[in-house]
Parts: structure tokens; sequence; C-alpha cells
């Protein structure tokens, strides 16, 4: 039976409570994945703390318009799509704990040239820069996670690391926009270039043990190399559907994210109300790690469908509330942003312990780097789709369309789950 050791244990009784936290304790008692976990609060701080500070220094102290912005979009993205396939073909060979230094080590460095950077030209460069850096990082923590956990513990493994994640997304920029009221941007820069450094320092006591390598493409020429992750979704239909999934999923989400803003004013509220949506979500996205990390793994398609079928009403209902005029309470939206952002990220953590457990260690970093290329893809494209669709059609447009995608996406994997 696949249902969760949480669901069982809600009538509650304090020795089933201990029970469901055991795959967490279990984590936290090998070394190697706290010292990734430790070194995970810094390094995933450091991808959003001086994000508010570098738009700050563009748009508003150099004075740049929506073209310049429009280019530090595709810095920042970019280099996941492009770079980050071609350096995992490396990462897959190299000493991980090497890889796992270097790319800290270098998005710090890059992070204070970031202090000195002259005009927009430059400080897009090093965000350039930085984020190529950085590409080789997460393909180097999957392959760090797969060789340091029992296949049973990888659910709650990726739980832990999406968490932090998750957290960093919502308070890292805040942090980073309420020390810009205090010092310059070129402060923040100094403060994150200094997060990157500890994040190095915690991982230089890592101890990982030694990978298995199977030399099977030894002889390959690179590019060969890097097309090997995107051919290991061809040869496992288990993760090809988890890859469709997530980066449809990816697209759905993004097709209305950029548009929360205009539903939450069409709603009736102010921006003070909005930043607080945004971290109800946050708060559902770190509850929703939390829990898929207590799920069993042997049904992964199918958590992330239930999630689907779940999130896809709750995101048409909550839209078709907006274009009917239906008063909303706040606090009812809250709670509805909070399952919106919690439902998104219960469904990375089966996608990335699938990842992990059907990929052969050889060539996880590849096969992570090319899931990573297309969601950002998928990801790209969809904001500019949902703009359009709010300008024919409405604000709750995007959320109908794109929470009816979720819900026939759900659909699509339940069945696909049942078949196997």
């Amino acid at each position: 039976m696949w249902a969760p050791r949480l669901f069982r244990c809600q009538l509650v009784k304090p020795r089933a409570i201990v029970a469901a936290m055991t795959p967490y304790r279990d984590i936290l008692a090998i070394p190697a994945q706290r010292r990734l976990l430790f070194a995970a609060i810094p390094a995933d701080f450091a991808d959003w703390f001086d994000y508010v500070a570098v738009v700050a220094l563009i748009a508003y102290v150099w004075g740049e318009g929506p073209v310049a912005l429009a280019l530090l979009a595709l810095a920042f993205a970019l280099p996941y799509v492009v770079a980050g396939p071609l350096l995992a073909a490396w990462v897959d060979r190299a000493d991980l704990k090497l890889v796992l230094l270097l790319s800290n080590l270098g998005r710090g460095v890059l992070t204070f040239a970031l202090v000195i950077a002259p005009n927009v030209e430059i400080l897009l460069l090093i965000v350039l820069l930085r984020g190529i850096v950085d590409s080789a990082f997460t393909p180097a923590r999957q392959s760090a996670i797969q060789l340091t956990t029992p296949e049973p513990l990888l659910m709650a493994a990726n739980g832990l690391h999406q968490g932090i994640n998750q957290a960093s997304k919502i308070v890292a920029p805040a942090c980073g926009g309420l020390l810009l009221a205090l010092v310059p941007a070129q402060g923040v820069f100094v403060i994150n270039g200094v997060l990157s450094v500890v994040a190095f320092l915690i991982l230089l006591g890592l101890k990982l043990p030694p990978r298995a390598h199977i030399e099977h493409d030894a002889e390959e020429p690179f590019f060969a190399r890097v097309a090997g992750g995107i051919a290991e979704f061809g040869r496992n239909r288990v993760l090809l559907a988890v890859l469709i999934f997530a980066s449809a999923a990816n697209f759905t989400f993004f097709l209305y994210d950029t548009q929360i803003a205009l539903l939450t004013s069409q709603l009736g509220y102010d921006a003070t109300a909005f930043g607080l949506t945004i971290t109800a979500s946050g708060i559902g996205g770190m509850t929703g790690a939390y829990l898929a990390g207590l799920m069993r793994p042997n049904r992964p398609l199918l958590l992330m469908a239930l999630a689907a079928l779940v999130s896809g009403p709750v995101t048409v209902g909550t839209a078709l509330a907006a274009a009917w005029g239906v008063a909303i309470p706040f606090p009812l939206f809250c709670l509805v942003m909070a399952v919106m952002g919690g439902t998104t990220v219960f469904m990375l953590v089966p996608y990335r312990s699938v990842i992990q457990s059907e990929t052969p260690p050889d060539r996880i970093a590849r096969v992570s780097a090319a899931g990573e290329a297309a969601m950002t893809t998928a990801m790209m494209a969809a904001p500019l789709l949902g703009s359009l669709i709010v300008t024919g059609f409405g604000v709750p447009a995007p959320f109908i369309v794109g929470g009816g995608l979720i819900i026939l996406l759900g659909l699509g994997a339940l069945a696909f789950a049942f078949r196997r």
C-alpha cells in the first residue's frame, strides 16, 4: 500500500508522529547528507539574495529600461539551458567534491566582481558567467545526493533539499531587499559573495564515498556524452514520463505565475496583501516539500498526479471567482496560495527522486542537467503566452487555462501510473 505514513497517523498518537519523522532522522544521521544540507542553506540563499539589488541597480541607479531587465532574465536562465548540460558531461567524470567546491568558490568570486561592475553590459556578463559556474552545482549536488542516500530515503533527502530551496526563494530576496534600504547594492553583493564562501567552507569537510564509474562511454566524443543525458530519457519510460510531467507542469505554472499580482489586484487586495500572499505561497511550498519527503517512493508518478488534481481545481476555482466578481476573504485567498505553492513543490520532490533512483551513477549529472534544461525552457516560454492570454481574454484567463491543463496532466499521469 502506497499511502503515506503521515496520512496513517491522523488519529494522532505520539508514537505515530515519531514514526512519520523517521525518514528525516535517518537522513540527518548520514554525515555527508548533514553537510550537504548545511551547505545548501548559504548556497541556495546565494542564488536569490542579491536579485533585488541587481534589479535595483539596473532600473533605479543606472536608469535602464525593459530591454536591460529582459536581458537580465535571460542571463539568469540561459546558463541552465545551454551550459548546464555541457558541464554535466564533465561533472559525471570529475571529483564531485571538487565540483561542489569550485562552483561555490567561483560563484563567490563572480559575485564579488559585481561590486566593481561599471555599467549594465559588464554586470550582465558577470551574471551570465556566474550562472554558467552555478549550472555545474545543481547536477553535482544531485549526483552527491544519489551517492550518499539509500534509495528508500531519496524522497526524504529531496524533501529537505527542496524545502531549503523553497525557503531561499522567499526569504533571501526579502532579506536582500530589506538590506538594500540600509546599504547600497554593492554592499548586498559583498554579503552575497560571503554566503558562497561560507558554503565553500562547509563543503571542505564533505566526505563522499567513491563513485563506481561505468566507463561504457569512455571513448565517446564529448558531445556524444552530452547527448547521453538526453538519450537516457528515451531508454526509460518512467524517466521520460516524469520529465514530460515536470516540464509540462512548469509551463502551466509559469503561464499564470507572473500574473498573480494582477489577479490579487482584481480581487481587491493592495500591494501589502500581495506580499503576504507570496509569503503564504512560500510557506505552502516548504510544507509541500516536507510532506513529500514523508511519502513512500514506490509510486512517485501517482503522487505527482494527485498533487496536480488538487492544484488544478483550486487554481481554476479561484480564477472563476475573480472572473465572476465573487469576494474571497483574504485568509482564504492566502490558504489558496499556500495550496498552489505547496502542490507545485510537492510535484518536484518525486521528480528528483525518480531521476536519482532510475539513472545509472555514471550519467546522473547529465540526466539531471538535461531535465533542468527542459524545465527551464518551458518556464521561459510560458510568461509571454500568459501575458498574451491576459491581453486577449482578461486576468483570470491564464489561471483557468493553466489550471485546466494541470487537471488534464494529472489525469494523464494517473492513467499512466495505474497502467504500470
